[in-house]
C-alpha cells in the first residue's frame, strides 16, 4: 500500500491517493458488497487534478525522471554519507534516493536543538535552501536535479557544517 500526494501532481493542484495491490484489493473487496469500497465523494476524483497528475506521470515517464533518480542517487547519498565521516557535529547523515538528513549533535541540549536552524542560517546566506527541523537539517532536491548542482548543493551544505562547526566549538560544544 502506497499513500502519496502533492507529487502525483508536482504540486500544481491538489490531489491524493492510495495505491494498492490487487493482492489487497481482493481481501478488502466484497464482490457482494461493492458499496464496502467505494469512494466517491463530492471532493475526491477532480477532473482537472486527475489529469494534471495521468500528464505529470506521462511527463515522468517520457522523460525518465525515475532513471534519472536512480543515476544521481548514488553520488547523492555517498556526499551526504561523507559529511558524518567529515564532521564531528554531524551525528548521522542518512537518505534514501534523494532525500536526505543530516542529524547534528552538541553537548549542549539546548544548543543542540537549535543546529538545524543555524545549518539553515549559513546554507541560505550562501543560496541553498534546507529544511530545519531541530537538530537537523532535511534536503529533498527536484527530481531533476544534475550532478553539477548536487556537487554544488554538498559543497554549499560542507561549507555551512564548517561555520557551524566553528561557531558551536567556540562555544564549547561538540
Amino acid at each position: 500500500m502506497i499513500t502519496c500526494a502533492k507529487g502525483l501532481t508536482s504540486g500544481y493542484l491538489p490531489l491524493g491517493a492510495c495505491i494498492i495491490s490487487d493482492a489487497v484489493l481482493k481481501e478488502c473487496y466484497d464482490p457482494d458488497d461493492p458499496a464496502l469500497f467505494s469512494n466517491g465523494y463530492t471532493y475526491s476524483a477532480h477532473p482537472v487534478s486527475c489529469v494534471a497528475a495521468l500528464t505529470n506521470i506521462e511527463i515522468m515517464e517520457r522523460e525518465n525522471i525515475l532513471g534519472h533518480v536512480r543515476e544521481v542517487t548514488p553520488l547523492f547519498q555517498g556526499r551526504l554519507r561523507a559529511l558524518q565521516e567529515r564532521f564531528p557535529l554531524v551525528g548521522d547523515a542518512r537518505g534514501m534516493g534523494l532525500l536526505g538528513c543530516v542529524d547534528c549533535k552538541a553537548q549542549n541540549y539546548a544548543a543542540e536543538k537549535r543546529l538545524g536552524q543555524m545549518i539553515d542560517d549559513a546554507c541560505e546566506e550562501m543560496g541553498l535552501l534546507v529544511r530545519p527541523f531541530a537538530n537537523m537539517a532535511v534536503f529533498s532536491p527536484p527530481l531533476v536535479i544534475t550532478a553539477a548542482q548536487i556537487g554544488e548543493m554538498f559543497d554549499i551544505l560542507e561549507r555551512a557544517l564548517e561555520r557551524v562547526s566553528a561557531r558551536v566549538a567556540a562555544s564549547g560544544g561538540v
